[in-house]
This record gives structure tokens, sequence and C-alpha cells, in this order.
């Protein structure tokens, strides 16, 4: 009983740290933090913008782990973890996009540019990862985790270009201010906001994924009871 306790104790202390950290992130960017110099009150909109894309990078990092670990394991659990953290990107890049919108527009005075390639390349990752999502509710069993797990995989130099999409392909989106050769150029405060922002996104994937990966679990075992008495029945 006791461990059981503990195993649901776990389980659930990723919430309150993950709604903890997103209120920190809040207060430093509506109270903690100055209106910058350029952008004025739209800085804290990038808070929310690097967060989504930090943590939306992360999490089609581990779709593609736990791809490449299926095809080489043949074990549903790693199929399990990436869709599971599949969905969870597709949400937060659609946050990136959204956001970069939103602070594009006060900033620079539009709301997409389709000849800047850090944008575009955002979005091809986005169809990339819907298709594979789509891809997965009509197919099913082994077929279904194979043909999603390769899918997964061609998205992964999409992802490493666009990492570098605003060095390698300078255009209208700003270069990376945060983590370069030189050293940060940002003030304490906003870089501050910037590490709490990334650190509260990834607690609350850390948390959604868990939850996901187990309900994902229960479904495949849900189908495979179906399977069995259809074929009872049969």
């Amino acid at each position: 009983m006791a461990r059981i306790a503990w195993r649901d104790t776990m389980r659930w202390l990723p919430w309150p740290l993950g709604g903890a950290a997103l209120a920190v992130v809040l207060f430093v960017a509506m109270a903690a933090t100055p209106d910058e110099a350029v952008m004025g009150r739209a800085v804290r909109i990038l808070y929310a913008h690097v967060g989504a894309a930090w943590t939306a990078y992360l999490a089609f990092a581990v779709t593609a782990v736990g791809a490449l670990a299926f095809l080489v394991t043949r074990r549903p659990a790693w199929d399990w973890l990436a869709v599971a953290s599949a969905e969870w990107g597709v949400v937060l890049t659609t946050l990136t996009l959204l956001t970069g919108s939103l602070w594009a527009r006060p900033t620079q005075g539009w709301w997409w540019r389709w000849d800047d390639a850090r944008l575009t390349l955002t979005l091809m990752l986005w169809f990339v990862y819907a298709a594979y999502l789509i891809l997965r509710q009509y197919t099913e069993g082994e077929r279904r985790a194979t043909l999603s797990a390769v899918i997964a995989l061609a998205g992964v130099p999409a992802m490493v270009l666009n990492h570098f999409a605003t060095v390698l392909f300078p255009a209208f989106h700003p270069a990376p201010v945060a983590v370069r050769p030189g050293g940060p150029a940002l003030d304490a405060p906003y870089q501050l906001g910037l590490v709490v922002a990334v650190i509260a996104f990834s607690i609350v994937y850390a948390a959604v994924l868990a939850e996901r990966v187990r309900l994902e679990a229960l479904r495949a075992r849900l189908e495979l009871l179906r399977a069995r008495a259809t074929r009872v029945s049969s």
C-alpha cells in the first residue's frame, strides 16, 4: 500500500510543480521584467514563445528517440512514448507559431512572412508531425507504429535545419540572443525570465507526457482485449 501511495504521489507531483513554475513565469513577465527599449511590452511574449519553442524541440526529439527505439526493438512501449510526445509537440509548435506572430506584429509590423526560413520551416515541421498523428488514425497495430516511426525520423532533418535557420538563412527572424558564442545579448531580468520559462514548460511537458504514455498503454490493452473478444465471438 505504501508503494502504491508513493507511486501515486510521484505521478501527480509534476502538476503542482508545473503550475508553480508557470506562475513564476507570469510574475517575472508582468512584474519583474521592465519594458525593453526596442520591443517595449511585447518582450513579455518571448517568454511563452521561447519556452514553447524549446519544449517543442524536446518533444520531437523524444518522438524521434521513441520511433528509432521501436524500429530496433519492436517494443510497443517505445511507440507509446513517441506518439505521446508527438501530440504535445504539435500543441507546442502551434503555440510557438501563434506567439511568434503576436510578437512580430507590434515589433516588426507583420504577422507572417513566407520569405523567412525559420517561419516556413517551423510550419513545415508542424505539418510533418500533424501528418504523423493523422496517419495513426487510419492504420493500426504494428503497421501503424512502423509507418509513423518512419515519418517521425523523416522530420528530424527538418527540425535540425529549423534550429539553425536563422544562422544559415538570415532574414527577418531575429538571430539568437540568449544562447550564442559571444554570450547572451540580454540583460539579467530577461535572461531570468527565459530560463524560468524553459524550466516551467519542460516540467509541464514531462507531466503531460507521463500521463499520456499511461493512457496510450491503456488504449493498447483495450484494443488487444477487443481483438481477443472478436476472435472468440467469431
